[in-house]
């Protein structure tokens, strides 16, 4: 298993009290199957997951986006749903 530090913002961040978590992820992956494991280690967020995205490198990933090792040192982010006004 490898690792995957994935940084957390808003609600995600306030529901668990961390700006980053660690995500045991078997590599070659998906975002898919990232935001699957977030899910199960870390049961608070799995609301920001079904609703959220994922983003790497500032740049929104659908699930399809494959995860390999060299993606994995850069920076991955949970960007929960927002509303403004």
């Amino acid at each position: 298993m490898d690792r995957i530090r994935v940084r957390l913002f808003a609600g995600a961040r306030e529901s668990i009290n961390l700006e980053t978590i660690d995500v045991e992820l078997q590599l070659p992956s998906t975002v898919h199957h990232l935001k699957e494991a977030i899910a199960i280690q870390f049961e608070p967020l799995r609301r920001f997951v079904e609703y959220g995205r994922i983003a790497i490198n500032n740049e929104f990933a659908d699930n399809s986006k494959a995860i390999d090792s060299k993606i994995a040192q850069t920076v991955i982010a949970l960007i929960p749903p927002v509303s403004g006004g």
